[in-house]
């Protein structure tokens, strides 16, 4: 997720959502550059499966050499995990919260 926040006031303006952000997502922006600023909150896998469901190394091969890893478990990358998880399951809950500008930390309003 990437969160676009007034630079004077720490009031979200903007999100764009997602996991993982390519590098088009990097280059939008809402509204100016000058007024806003943006926190980016990518998630990393933590836990990885085989196809079956079986929990399996991130580099874990069979005996053909081919790897086992078929799908993953993802994490935020933010100190404020818990928050960001509640955000996902619940996007209006985003609303309940500004940045405090000195921390980059997100506060109830």
């Amino acid at each position: 997720m990437i969160i676009f926040y007034n630079k004077k006031t720490g009031d979200i303006v903007g999100t764009i959502d997602g996991r993982i952000h390519a590098e088009d997502h990097l280059k939008m922006w809402v509204g100016t550059k000058e007024e806003n600023d943006r926190i980016i909150v990518n998630w990393i896998p933590f836990q990885w499966y085989d196809i079956k469901g079986r929990k399996v190394g991130k580099n874990d091969k069979n005996k053909k050499g081919q790897r086992l890893a078929f799908t993953a478990d993802y994490t935020p990358d933010h100190s404020q995990k818990e928050l960001f998880v509640e955000i996902e399951n619940n996007p209006r809950k985003l609303q309940e919260y500004k940045v405090n500008l000195q921390t980059k930390l997100f506060v109830k309003k």
